[in-house]
């Protein structure tokens, strides 16, 4: 614990040197604010990869061979009950092959990874006249004809690998597959061209959807604007609750000023580094703005009952900020610490975010601790209790009952589906203003008054009983936390949401939207073009058919079994693997000759020592992603060392199965760093392991009460979630300190102890409920984001901090009065010259 004779020596030197000290904190932070002209809102998907993963290195070496993983798929659908049964005629199949040629010409595009029936790459084999023909589906041109249409029709029919792939089975949908490249992907150039591309193909008798994670966060990145409604009543909501607490515009505009000092502190280094800042993880800001006022408010409201005791401003500053300082510097480098673990995670975007977020919080210590005792010395001090009081009435009428009456209105119109909910939330908010406004001096009392109660005598027995039985149940539920998304965008986007109506058709229709790839190394050039290493591949796509989920294979072996059958009549007896190498390489010769340059990159390289297998599944789910690949293994196990060796694993499964890996690892990682550096700081602090151990209860209980939570909402752990979920270890201990160190204080003053935790709850309580109000007011807001997982993480933040709230109010003072902390009870009674209040002195 830092010496009181240090903090005060600290204070007199903000006090005595305040203007030099105001002038390099306003420089600093003058440089800061300028450097927020590079601050980028922007996604980058190579922040999502676990870099050093193999899955990663294995997908970076191929991606240029194969392809991107990240594909987009354009479905075009006639209308049930329209114009058009099917696809095969001329105006559906024109309009097939303008968007494909449009794809095509989209920024960050890979031009060898555009698939439909309409893009010259697919080829239709055909025996005419004893010759095998390879043309183009839309061979000799795009159809103009009925005639053409059908010709279509029968190319799709004759050649394999087409009808459930590019095709729907049921012939009234076509797709079209464009991959992207990670680094060139512009998301408001593809927002803008596909926009217009729906406006200008769909019609009465079409209809065309969108999906694929370019798609995905193109989506996302459209909810950007909606964030200033956000900001704003969050900003709005903080103002008004400050006001309520203080009565005053000083109490309002020094704790928003320190959250926005702390801002342009935190975002600044962010923008310094280089850092982008990902649309989804922008409720952490929030969090940490409202973070940077709690302290805030325990600070000020430490000063304003100093001030009315002593009636000295500066001697008021120095004794109250000489005793917040150790709590606050405890909770500031927790927080700090907590938060810059997670970038244990071999993530980018977590790491950036781990990173921008403890310098963050760090900064608070320059924004409250610092420069509060300076704004404070050149201030007035705060008005007479007396005045306060004559701005708390406020009558409560007629306009109040109308109010409630419109409130009940809009409520039960958002039910029935006529209001959405912000609308609601507009309409509730006058009315919960104003009840707040009228009846708060008399809520925070009561809320403290619960609390005291539900430690005393009996009460405190069941508080342990009930704690015990939350650290029995919770994790019940806690370890069955998913990690991954169960449904592709759900965990970003709502149900009814465009993109996964669009998923949700293309799973209908087709074999399967994701894709996972896994090589086939023979070691040698034109390895691929033997008898062994084809058959062993279709024994692999065999294989991969039984796995769960999957909707099919794609490989070179159905090519070369279809030459094969064709180059003998269409005799089905032949659609086999030739066993003589010279008919293999004949056939490969027939088709590089006859094709075009590159027809035959997605299925094998240049040199023929690689070869892929495509596997089709219909969701990617970790359970799936996981079990398909530790299938595809079991495989690989069996043919080791063999001409052929596999490797793994590339498309969206391998890209997801090394995110979802790291994402697992990290967390139970940095969870349980987080509980370790909390609790020492905490010995720090206090110089008690036992103690320690007190306040690191509610810690965990909240923690298992956040996955229950998850698991509960069926929020998914992924990527985006899990800096948020793991941000709430490392601050949830804050309420604790303040609250631990002010039963300190006063045991010092009283000498009996729980006399002193009821007193401690009656003062630094009463900040920390309304603190605790502020921070769910920072974030409750996200729940009326149209983005669900802003709206998922702003109320589990919410939840989280209500779960600490309980834990540093009603768990910890229970557990103190019953435990008796040793190096508490032997603590001697100091001699402060204090007239304890006769309130306490009644207790």
């Amino acid at each position: 614990m830092i010496p009181r004779r240090w903090i005060e020596a600290y204070l007199r030197f903000l006090l005595r040197y305040r203007g030099a000290v105001a002038l390099v904190v306003a420089l600093v932070s003058l440089f800061f604010a300028y450097s927020l002209k590079n601050v980028r809102l922007h996604t980058d998907f190579f922040d999502f990869y676990p870099r050093r993963h193999p899955y990663i290195q294995f997908y970076n070496e191929f991606r240029r061979m194969f392809g991107s993983a990240n594909i987009m798929s354009v479905i075009l659908e006639v209308q049930p009950g329209g114009k058009y049964k099917d696809i095969y005629n001329p105006e559906t199949l024109q309009k097939l092959d303008r968007m494909t040629k449009y794809l095509v010409n989209t920024k960050g595009v890979v031009p060898y990874q555009i698939l439909s029936i309409a893009h010259p790459k697919l080829k239709s084999f055909t025996a005419t006249q004893g010759t095998i023909q390879i043309r183009e589906i839309f061979y000799p041109s795009v159809p103009q004809t009925q005639e053409d249409a059908e010709r279509v029709r029968f190319a799709v029919y004759a050649t394999p690998g087409v009808r459930g792939v590019y095709v729907s089975e049921d012939d009234t949908a076509a797709v079209i597959h464009a991959g992207f490249w990670e680094e060139a992907l512009d998301f408001r150039d593809l927002y803008a061209r596909m926009t217009a591309l729906k406006q200008q193909e769909e019609d009465a008798n079409h209809r065309i959807y969108i999906t694929g994670f370019p798609w995905l966060y193109t989506s996302v990145l459209q909810y950007s604007d909606d964030l200033i409604w956000v900001f704003g009543l969050t900003i709005f909501s903080l103002g008004f609750l400050l006001y309520v607490y203080f009565r005053t515009w000083t109490g309002v505009w020094v704790p928003i000023f320190s959250g926005v000092l702390s801002s342009i502190w935190g975002l600044a280094i962010a923008a310094l580094l280089g850092f982008n800042l990902d649309p989804l993880v922008l409720v952490i800001p929030i969090f940490l703005t409202a973070r940077a006022l709690s302290h805030s408010v325990q600070s000020m409201d430490r000063y304003h009952e100093e001030y009315y005791r002593l009636h000295d401003k500066n001697q008021a500053i120095v004794v109250s900020y000489s005793a917040l300082f150790p709590p606050a510097i405890a909770s500031i480098v927790t927080d700090g610490i907590g938060l810059l673990i997670v970038a244990v995670a071999p993530i980018p975007l977590i790491q950036k975010v781990a990173i921008f977020a403890s310098f963050w919080v760090v900064s608070i210590f320059v924004s409250v601790v610092t420069l509060h005792p300076i704004i404070l010395a050149y201030i007035n001090p705060p008005p007479p209790h007396e005045e306060l009081k004559g701005r708390e009435r406020i009558s409560v009428g007629p306009a109040t009952i109308l109010l409630a009456a419109a409130c009940a209105a809009a409520v039960a119109a958002t039910h029935a589906g006529l209001l959405p909910g912000l609308y609601s939330f507009l309409a509730v908010t006058p009315v919960l203003g104003w009840y707040w406004l009228t009846y708060a001096e008399r809520l925070y009392p009561a809320f403290t008054h619960l609390v005291i109660r539900a430690s005393e005598g009996a009460r405190r027995y069941v508080v342990i009983g009930f704690t015990i039985a939350l650290y029995v149940l919770l994790p019940m539920w806690g370890w069955t936390l998913k990690v991954g998304d169960m449904t592709p965008g759900a965990a970003l986007l709502f149900p009814d949401h465009p993109y996964n109506v669009a998923y949700r058709k293309l799973n209908e229709k087709f074999l399967g939207a994701s894709q996972l790839i896994v090589v086939a190394d023979t070691l040698r050039p034109d390895g691929i073009k033997t008898a062994g290493a084809l058959n062993t591949m279709e024994e692999f796509a065999y294989h991969m058919q039984e796995a769960e989920g999957a909707g099919g294979t794609i490989t070179i072996v159905e090519i070369v079994k279809q030459l094969a059958k064709l180059y003998h009549d269409g005799d089905p007896r032949w659609g086999i693997v030739p066993v003589n190498p010279k008919h293999i390489g004949e056939l490969f010769y027939f088709f590089t000759n006859s094709a075009a340059a590159g027809d035959l990159d997605r299925f094998m390289d240049p040199s023929g020592r690689y070869g892929s297998i495509i596997t089709l599944f219909h969701e990617h789910s970790h359970r799936i992603i996981m079990n398909a690949i530790a299938w595809a293994k079991e495989f690989s196990n069996k043919y080791r060392g063999g001409d052929v060796s596999f490797r793994f694993a590339g498309g969206l499964f391998g890209v997801l199965a090394a995110v979802n890996e790291a994402v697992e690892n990290s967390y139970w990682l940095s969870l349980g760093m987080i509980f370790f550096v909390v609790y020492f700081c905490l010995y720090l602090t206090y110089g008690s392991w036992f103690a320690s151990a007190i306040l690191m209860i509610p810690v965990i209980l909240s923690q298992l009460a956040a996955e229950a939570l998850m698991v509960w909402l069926h929020i998914d752990l992924n990527v985006n979630s899990l800096p948020i979920a793991a941000a709430g270890a490392g601050v949830g201990v804050d309420y604790g300190i303040y609250h631990f160190s002010r039963m300190i204080d006063a045991y010092d003053e009283v000498g009996e102890l729980d006399q002193a935790v009821d007193y401690a709850t009656a003062t630094t309580g009463k900040a920390i409920i309304f603190t605790a109000s502020t921070m769910i007011a920072g974030t409750i807001f996200w729940w009326f984001s149209a983005l669900k997982f802003q709206a998922e993480m702003g109320l589990l933040l919410a939840l989280l901090m209500s779960f600490n709230t309980f834990g540093g109010l009603v768990v910890v003072p229970a557990f103190v009065k019953v435990l008796r902390p040793a190096f508490l009870v032997r603590r001697k009674r100091k001699r402060i010259v204090r007239r304890v209040p006769r309130a306490m002195a009644a207790s």
